[in-house]
C-alpha cells in the first residue's frame, strides 16, 4: 500500500502516468523480495499477446483519418444533421464527438482534435467560453463507448470477453450518454436563448452525407468483419487502417505521400506511450494479484453487503477515484483485475461490467484534480479549470443518471447483443 500511496503521491506531482506506475510497481516488488529483472521479463511478457497488436492499427486509421480530412466532412454532416435545433452548434459538437471513435487511445486526443474547431465555433456562435469547454470536454469522452473504442479493446483483453460483444455492448448505453449531453445543451440554450446554426436543408444533408459515408463506414466494416467471422480484431485494424487510407487518397483526394511521415511518427509515439503504459501497468496488476489484493477487496466488502447492486455502487465509488487520477486505459489494467473476480463472483456479467466501467470514466475524466479531458479543454477555450469544473457540473449529472440506469437495468448494454445472438 505504501507503494501505491507514494505513485499517487509522484502523479500529484505532475510525473507521467507511465513512470508514476513503475515506481509503484517496482517499490512493492522490492519490498515482497522480488528480483527487479522480473520487471522488464513480466513488461514484455504481457505485451507479447497477439490481441493487442490491434492498437497500433488502430491508431493508424485515427491518425490517417485525421491528416485526410475526415474530421471536417463528419461535423459537416452533423451540422447538417442536428444544426437546425435549438442550441445547435452545442448539438452538432456532441453528434461529431459521437461519430469519433477512440481510435487515437485517449480521451484527451479526441477532445483535443474536435474541440479545436468546435470550441471556438460555439463562442462565436454567442456560447459562454466555460460551458462550451464543458460541452466540449464531456462529449470527447463518448469516444470510450464508441464502437471501435481502443478502451473497450483494452476492456476485452484484460478480461478475457468478446471484443466484437464489448463493441456491440456499448452502442446503446453510448446513444443514451448521446442523448442526455443533447438534453442538457437544449435546457441550456433555452435558458441562455443560444440560436440554431441554419435552418434545416434536406438537400445539404444528403450532400454532406455522401461526402461522409465513406467515413462512417469505418467502424461497420470492423464492426461488421468482427462479427461475422471474417476476420479477427488484429485483421480489422489492418483492414481498417488500409480502407481509410483508399478512401483519403482515392476518393477524398485529401491524402499525400507527404503525409505519411507525420502520419507513422504520430503513430509509432502513441504506440509507445501505449505500451509504455500498458505493459508497466499490467506488471503492477500482477503484483496485486499475486498479493491476494483481490481475495481482500472481495472480503471487504461482502463484509459491507452482499447486494449486487450496493456492492456496485461502492465499485463505482472506488473506480471513480481511480479515473479522476488515471487514463481509463492504465485504469483498467490496474483496477480491473482487482475486482473482476468479485464481479464473476456476485454473477455480474463482465461485459455490462465494462461498460459501467467505461461510463464510470467518463466522469472521473472530466473531474479535478486531474481530469485529463477537462484539462485538455479548458486549455484549447482558454477558460480557468475552476470555471469550466463548474459549467460541466450538469454534464457529470447526466453522466451520473446514465450509470445509474445502466447499474439497475443491465439489460441496457446487453439489448444489442442479445437482438443479434452475439453471445
Amino acid at each position: 500500500m505504501w507503494a501505491l500511496a507514494l505513485g499517487a503521491g509522484f502523479l500529484g506531482l505532475g510525473v507521467p502516468v507511465a513512470i508514476c506506475i513503475g515506481i509503484a510497481a517496482t517499490i512493492a516488488l522490492t519490498l515482497n523480495g522480488t528480483p527487479l529483472l522480473v520487471i522488464p521479463q513480466q513488461l514484455f511478457s504481457n505485451l507479447n499477446n497477439v490481441g493487442l497488436l490491434a492498437i497500433p492499427f488502430f491508431m493508424l486509421t485515427g491518425a490517417i483519418m485525421d491528416a485526410g480530412g475526415v474530421s471536417r466532412r463528419i461535423i459537416d454532416f452533423s451540422q447538417a444533421l442536428v444544426g437546425f435545433m435549438r442550441g445547435g452548434i452545442g448539438q452538432v459538437t456532441i453528434v461529431a464527438s459521437m461519430f469519433f471513435a477512440d481510435l487515437s487511445g485517449s480521451a484527451t486526443a479526441d477532445t483535443a482534435a474536435i474541440g479545436s474547431v468546435m470550441i471556438p465555433g460555439m463562442v462565436k456562435q454567442g456560447y459562454s467560453r466555460a460551458f462550451a469547454v464543458a460541452l466540449q470536454s464531456a462529449a470527447g469522452s463518448l469516444g470510450l463507448l464508441s464502437p471501435v473504442s481502443m478502451s473497450m479493446l483494452v476492456y476485452a483483453y484484460t478480461a478475457n470477453v468478446s471484443v466484437g460483444t464489448m463493441f456491440v455492448a456499448g452502442i446503446v448505453p453510448m446513444l443514451l450518454v448521446v442523448v442526455s449531453f443533447m438534453l442538457v445543451n437544449y435546457v441550456t440554450a433555452v435558458r441562455q436563448n443560444y440560436t440554431a446554426v441554419e435552418a434545416f436543408s434536406a438537400k445539404r444533408l444528403w450532400t454532406t452525407f455522401r461526402q461522409a459515408i465513406w467515413a462512417l463506414l469505418t467502424p461497420v466494416i470492423i464492426l461488421g468483419g468482427i462479427l461475422g467471422g471474417v476476420f479477427t480484431p488484429v485483421e480489422a485494424g489492418v483492414v481498417a487502417a488500409l480502407y481509410v487510407t483508399l478512401v483519403s487518397a482515392v476518393i477524398f483526394k485529401s491524402l499525400k505521400l507527404s503525409h505519411f511521415r507525420e502520419i507513422l511518427t504520430r503513430t509509432a509515439i502513441n504506440t509507445t506511450r501505449v505500451s509504455f503504459l500498458l505493459g508497466l501497468a499490467f506488471v503492477l496488476g500482477r503484483y496485486l494479484i499475486e498479493a491476494q489484493i483481490p481475495l481482500h477487496v472481495a472480503n471487504s466488502f461482502l463484509a459491507v453487503t452482499t447486494s449486487a447492486f450496493v456492492l456496485l455502487i461502492l465499485i463505482n465509488l472506488f473506480l471513480l477515484v481511480a479515473h479522476t487520477v488515471l487514463e481509463t486505459i492504465s485504469s483498467i489494467a490496474v483496477v480491473i483485475p482487482v475486482f473482476l473476480p468479485l464481479v464473476v463472483q456476485m454473477h455480474i456479467d463482465p461485459v455490462v461490467f465494462g461498460v459501467i466501467v467505461l461510463v464510470n470514466s467518463a466522469i472521473g475524466i472530466n473531474l479535478p484534480p486531474i481530469g485529463f479531458c477537462l484539462f485538455t479543454a479548458a486549455s484549447i477555450g482558454g477558460v480557468s479549470v475552476e470555471k469550466a469544473t463548474r459549467a460541466i457540473l450538469p454534464f457529470i449529472f447526466a453522466l451520473a443518471v446514465d450509470l445509474l440506469l445502466i447499474i439497475v437495468f443491465p439489460h441496457i448494454p446487453r439489448f444489442l447483443p442479445h437482438l443479434l445472438a452475439i453471445k
